[in-house]
């Protein structure tokens, strides 16, 4: 077993909550890639359908809008866990690199304040949707369920944020440094 050349300067608590927390974004964004498998795979049984019989296979809009949703929610939180988001450092040139961790550690608390916002709003959003009795259209399928689903990996999402926060932290008081980049474990 080859030691992590991080180990010197850094917490193996902090460490081990970033690697249990790509480990399970990526299982997560693995269901979700799932979903999109589905869909294409009913998109395409509908089309030959259409084209041999001349008769879609009725619901296929109906679930596809709800796997999309499930499945670009499943990759919210890996791509934050990865740190995937945009970042812009032109200010690491002319701040210390002490102060560009505190600017890390502030960035990364709006995010979660935002990915917080973000939840909050479809936790309302599957609300009403369960209050309205909302269904799909041809199928019928009650909407609230998947809705809720979404909304539960956005709080997973906020959690992910939040240890974020954490390793940021960290970072701050010299007891973390981020593994490197890796996309395929």
């Amino acid at each position: 077993m080859q030691s992590d050349p991080r180990s010197a300067r850094s917490s193996p608590g902090l460490q081990w909550l970033e690697r249990s927390g790509l480990a399970a974004t990526r299982a997560l964004s693995g269901l979700g890639l799932a979903a999109l498998m589905f869909l294409a795979l009913m998109t395409l049984a509908d089309g030959l359908a259409r084209w041999l019989l001349n008769q879609p296979i009725e619901g296929v809009r109906d679930v596809g809008a709800l796997a999309i949703a499930l499945a670009v929610s499943s990759c919210i939180p890996v791509g934050l866990m990865e740190r995937g988001n945009i970042t812009i450092r032109f200010a690491e040139s002319f701040l210390s690199p002490q102060a560009a961790k505190v600017l890390d550690a502030l960035a990364a608390l709006a995010v979660a304040v935002v990915v917080t916002a973000i939840a909050w709003q479809f936790t309302v959003f599957a609300g009403k949707m369960a209050r309205a009795g909302e269904t799909t259209w041809v199928l019928k399928i009650p909407t609230a369920p998947f809705w809720y689903g979404v909304a539960a990996i956005l709080w997973c999402a906020v959690l992910v944020q939040l240890i974020m926060l954490a390793l940021e932290l960290g970072r701050c008081l010299g007891r973390f440094e981020h593994a490197k980049r890796v996309l395929v474990p």
